[in-house]
C-alpha cells in the first residue's frame, strides 16, 4: 500500500513539479490575504521574542525561560523578516516565515499523499480542505507557535514512508521531528503515533527508522536551543518543568467559556470536547468525507497501514485534548494540528470512499462523474464557508450548530485572540480619540498595542501620558471582569463591530466603566 503509486510507476519528476506548484501557490494565498487579517494575541510576544533572538539579545527568551516555548517561531519569524520586500505591510513581513514554512508542508502533504494513494483526487481534496477551513486557514498565517507547530508534524509524516523504506532518509525524518519538538511543547507527542504504528503493524522498517530518527530529532532540538548546549539535561528539566507546571501559574491557567459553562485546568472541559469541536467547525460536507476515510480505514486497517497511519496523527491530540490535565483555552488552536490529519483523511476519504468505489460500478462513468460532483461540491461549499467568514477565520463555526449566531446562542465564545481589532475599529479609534487622549483596553496584548503604535494605527497605548477617552471590550467572555459584564448589561457602546449580526467588539465612553467601577467600592 505504501508502495502503490510506485508500483503503478507514476512520474516521481512529475509529482514533485506539481507539489511544488502548489506549495508555491498556497504561500502566494497567504501572503495576499495576510494585510486583511488583523494582528492577534500571541503575534506581539512571538514578534517581540524573535527581535530580541535577532538582535542576540541575553537571556535567550525561549525554552527554560518564561512558559518554556520553545524557538521555532522566534527563527521562522527572524528569517522571514530578514528576506522580506520592503513593501510588504510591517506585519506580514514578520508573518512570511511561518507563512512559507506552512506552504511548504501543504506542498509535501500533496506529494506524500499522490505517491501514497496514485490518485489525483487524493491530494487534491486533502489540500483543498485544509485550505477552506476557515479556523486552520487563519492559524496558518499568524507568528505565533500553532501553525508551524502543524506544519513541522505534517513534514515529519511525510518523510516517514521514504525513513522506513530506506534508512539513509531516517536523518531527515529525524530533522523534521526535531523541528517539530522545537515549534511548541506538544510537538513531543508527535513521536506517539510513529512508535504506535511501528508496534501494530511490526515493521521492522520503521523501528529502524524511528531508533536513527530519535537522537537526530533530540539534537536538532538542542542544536536550536544555545541555553541547553552547556548543560542539556538540566535545561531540558526545566523545559519540561515549565510546560507540565502551568496549573502552579495563575497567569497561565487560561479559562475559557464552553456551552456557557467556564473550564480551566482546575476545572477541565468535559472529555468529549475535541470531537465536539471537530464537529462544529469543520464545514459538513468536509466532515463527511473525513468519516468516510476514517471508517474505510477502521474496517481495513489490516491492509492499509498507510491510512491507519493518518487516523493515529489524527487521533493523537483528539485523546491528549480530551484528558483533563489538557488546557483547554483557545477553541481548537491547542489541538491544531489534528485538523490537518483530518484534511488529509477527506483526501483518503474522496479518493476510497467514492472515486475509487465507482471503478466497480456497473455503470462506471456516470458514477465516476457523480462522484467528481460531489467531491466538487464538498470543496465548494468549503471555499465559500473560507470565503464568507474571512478575516474573521477564528469565528467560524459551521450550519450544524447554526453559524456564529447559532453557537453564541448557545454559550460558546464568539471570539478569542483580539482579530476583532481590526482596521475598521481602529480608524473609528484614531478619528474618535483626541491627541491628548487615549485607549483602555480589557484583558488586551500589551506588545500588539506596542507594534500598532510603532505601524501608526493607534495614537497611544494605555501607558503613554494622556487622559482615558475610551474603553475597548472583546467578545470573550472568559476574560471579562465584572465591570466588564455590568458594562455590557447596561451601558451602550459608542461603537460596536459585529460580524454575522454577532458582536465581537465593544467601545465604551471610559467615564461609563469608571462609573460602573465605582459601584465595586
Amino acid at each position: 500500500m505504501l508502495q502503490s503509486a510506485d508500483v503503478n510507476g507514476a512520474s516521481r519528476t512529475r509529482d514533485l513539479a506539481v507539489s511544488l506548484a502548489v506549495a508555491i501557490c498556497c504561500a502566494l494565498l497567504l501572503l495576499l490575504t495576510s494585510p486583511s487579517i488583523p494582528i492577534v494575541w500571541d503575534e506581539g510576544d512571538t514578534i517581540f521574542r524573535a527581535e530580541s533572538l535577532a538582535a542576540g539579545d541575553d537571556p535567550w527568551p525561549y525554552t527554560t525561560l518564561r512558559e518554556g516555548h520553545p524557538p521555532l517561531s522566534g527563527i521562522l519569524v527572524t528569517l522571514g523578516e530578514r528576506i522580506a520586500p520592503g513593501w510588504l505591510a510591517p506585519l506580514t513581513r514578520y508573518r512570511l516565515g511561518p507563512c512559507m514554512f506552512f506552504a511548504l508542508a501543504a506542498g509535501a502533504m500533496f506529494y506524500r499523499l499522490r505517491r501514497d494513494y496514485a490518485l489525483w483526487i487524493v491530494p487534491i481534496v486533502a489540500v483543498g480542505v485544509l485550505l477552506t477551513m476557515p479556523r486552520m486557514f487563519a492559524h496558518a498565517h499568524f507568528a505565533t507557535l500553532d501553525g508551524p507547530l502543524t506544519a513541522a508534524w505534517v513534514l515529519a509524516w511525510a518523510a516517514f514512508a521514504p525513513a522506513r523504506r530506506c534508512w539513509y532518509f531516517a536523518p531527515l525524518f529525524g530533522a523534521a521531528l526535531g523541528l517539530t519538538l522545537a515549534a511548541k511543547f506538544t510537538g513531543w507527542l508527535a513521536i506517539t503515533p510513529f512508535v504506535t504504528w511501528a508496534i501494530l503493524y511490526r515493521d521492522r522498517g520503521a523501528a529502524t527508522a524511528l531508533a536513527i530518527a530519535a537522537p537526530v530529532a533530540i539534537a536538532v532540538f538542542i542544536a536550536l536551543n544555545p541555553p541547553l548546549w552547556n548543560d542539556p539535561l538540566s535545561g531540558l528539566q526545566s523545559f519540561f518543568e515549565l510546560n507540565l507546571g502551568r496549573a502552579d501559574h495563575r497567569g497561565l491557567n487560561i479559562t475559557t467559556q464552553f456551552f456557557g459553562r467556564m473550564y480551566d485546568l482546575d476545572h477541565p472541559l468535559p472529555f468529549y470536547n475535541t470531537l465536539v469541536w471537530t464537529m462544529i467547525v469543520v464545514s459538513p460536507m468536509s466532515l463527511v468525507l473525513a468519516g468516510v476515510g476514517i471508517v474505510a480505514t477502521m474496517r481495513r486497517w489490516r491492509t492499509d497501514p498507510v491510512s491507519m497511519l493518518l487516523v493515529l496523527q489524527w487521533l493523537t491530540l483528539m485523546v491528549v485534548r480530551a484528558t483533563p490535565w489538557a488546557p483547554p483555552h483557545d477553541g481548537i488552536r491547542l489541538f491544531l494540528p489534528s485538523f490537518a490529519f483530518l484534511a488529509a483523511l477527506a483526501g483518503v476519504g474522496a479518493g476510497r470512499g467514492l472515486y475509487r468505489e465507482t471503478l466497480y460500478s456497473a455503470e462506471k462513468i456516470v458514477a465516476q462523474g457523480w462522484a467528481k460532483v460531489t467531491i466538487g461540491i464538498v470543496l465548494t461549499m468549503g471555499t465559500v464557508d473560507a470565503i464568507s467568514y474571512f478575516p474573521h477565520g477564528l469565528s467560524f463555526y459551521n450550519r450544524l450548530i447554526g453559524g456564529l449566531r447559532g453557537a453564541t446562542s448557545l454559550g460558546m465564545e464568539p471570539t478569542y485572540w483580539w482579530d476583532s481589532l481590526d482596521d475598521e475599529t481602529l480608524q473609528w479609534l484614531a478619528r474618535n480619540t483626541g491627541p491628548g487622549e487615549k485607549v483602555a483596553f480589557a484583558a488586551a496584548p500589551p506588545k500588539n498595542l506596542e507594534l500598532l503604535k510603532r505601524w501608526g494605527r493607534l495614537m497611544n497605548v494605555p501607558s503613554d501620558r494622556g487622559t482615558f477617552r475610551w474603553y475597548v471590550i472583546q467578545r470573550r467572555p472568559s476574560a471579562w471582569s465584572p465591570v466588564d459584564r455590568r458594562l455590557i448589561e447596561r451601558a451602550k457602546p459608542a461603537y460596536q463591530h459585529t460580524f454575522k449580526g454577532v458582536p465581537l467588539l465593544d467601545v465604551y465612553d471610559y467615564a461609563d466603566y469608571e462609573r460602573l467601577k465605582a459601584e465595586e467600592r
